[in-house]
């Protein structure tokens, strides 16, 4: 029976993130604030059909640990679940995307609209102070920004691999890094059809403050975040 809701809500995520994507595009002739209301929606309407559908709902532990200014959100990334749950959980932020998305028709404006810091890694080497050149200007506006430490996607309970790019914008941005555990890869497997019923809870750690070092922070970050989702595991 899960494998028909499973089905049943991939046809629904595609529907709903075609039409969020085309339909947005409207927004998208106003402010930069109002650009933001389509992901918001798509975030919404997906999180509607998680709960009804596939009987997956979540919970936030820990929003008052957000800070009020500019930050880096650096996040565990498990599955395409926080990509668009984040969308309203962590409202108006940045998302630092791969280059390679802005190919993708109508969804490329809404990256440009809301200023989305795009990672172009055919700079090579060079990637990483081009990424933390956009973080910068983010941070400038007053905005917040959604990290993914690891680079790309782990399962749930996979070995961790911090990557230096967070130490880097750490360093030179000089804002707090606010920590996140969460597990919905132990109910949308990274790369299981199947998705299960349950709640999938989002852990949001008191930030890290400027100060540290590059090797104290990233020690740091590493620490709360691996040692919250021990606790999330039991």
């Amino acid at each position: 029976m899960q494998k028909i809701k499973s089905l049943l809500f991939n046809v629904y995520f595609v529907i709903v993130s075609a039409g969020s994507a085309i339909l947005g595009v409207l927004f998208l002739f106003g402010s930069r604030k109002l650009a933001f209301r389509p992901p918001q929606a798509w975030g919404a309407l997906n999180s509607w059909g998680a709960k009804h559908i596939l009987g997956l709902d979540y919970r936030v532990l820990g929003l008052e640990n957000m800070p009020k200014g500019p930050c880096i959100i650096a996040s565990k990334h498990q599955s395409a679940w926080e990509t668009y749950s984040f969308c309203n959980i962590f409202p108006e932020s940045v998302f630092i995307a791969k280059r390679e998305l802005l190919y993708l028709p109508f969804f490329n404006f809404h990256f440009m609209k809301t200023k989305t810091i795009m990672l172009n890694r055919k700079l090579g080497s060079h990637a990483k102070a081009d990424m933390v050149r956009q973080a910068k200007e983010r941070i400038a506006d007053g905005d917040r920004i959604i990290i993914y430490p690891e680079g790309t996607r782990k399962g749930f309970g996979d070995a961790p691999r911090y990557r230096q790019g967070i130490g880097a914008m750490y360093t030179e941005l000089s804002v707090p890094v606010v920590p996140v555990a969460l597990d919905s890869g132990a109910f949308w497997p990274r790369r299981g059809f199947e998705k299960k019923s349950g709640t999938i809870t989002v852990s949001i750690l008191p930030p890290i403050q400027p100060g540290l070092s590059h090797a104290e922070f990233m020690k740091t970050l590493e620490e709360r975040i691996e040692g919250e989702m021990k606790s999330l595991r039991k």
